[in-house]
């Protein structure tokens, strides 16, 4: 049985994902972390998270549902491109292994979190719920050893589009579902 998670996302662009893979690389040493080779095209900012879905007939057939609210409700959706830029690393400690180490930030995210608001109300007008609880973040890789919040600059990109995908859960791998430009 696969598991499929639903989500809205913003994906730097190949460059950018590189050279955020190299700092990835540069922290696991600094923190003295497990290193592996950066996984660059996983990486994003997830906007809105559409819910868990196992490919049971039922859940199938809800899935698709959602897919469509999701799709009508991106293609509706008008926005400039945001800048994406974190000044802030950190392990969010929900859990006590394999925690995620994050770029995160305050002000220079607030782009980000208006647009997310912006696409939360064209998806709510669609029929679909959104969660109100909302830390913008990228999440770099998972370790078993927490980093404290600590200031991090970080220079990001300029977002030109939204995305939706499917993340095959315990599969490593996002399948994109559809994009639309904010212009």
């Amino acid at each position: 049985m696969t598991v499929h998670a639903l989500f809205f996302c913003l994906r730097p662009d190949p460059g950018t994902a590189a050279r955020l893979g190299a700092i990835s690389d540069d922290v696991a040493r600094r923190f003295r972390m497990r290193v592996r080779p950066p996984r660059t095209e996983r990486l994003h900012v997830t906007l809105h998270h559409l819910g868990w879905y196992d490919d049971q007939t039922d859940q199938v057939d809800v899935m698709a549902e959602v897919r469509s609210l999701a799709e009508a409700a991106a293609a509706s959706f008008r926005h400039g491109p945001v800048r994406v830029d974190f000044d802030q690393l950190l392990s969010f400690t929900r859990k006590q292994r394999n925690l995620p180490l994050v770029l995160s930030g305050g002000e220079c995210l607030a782009a980000v979190r208006a647009m997310r608001a912006a696409l939360g109300e064209r998806l709510r007008a669609s029929g679909l719920s959104t969660d109100p609880h909302f830390t913008p973040h990228l999440t770099l890789f998972y370790d078993d050893h927490a980093v404290a919040p600590q200031p991090f600059i970080v220079p990001g990109w300029t977002a030109t589009e939204i995305l939706l995908l499917d993340s095959l859960q315990g599969q490593s791998t996002h399948v994109e579902l559809g994009r639309w430009p904010l212009a």
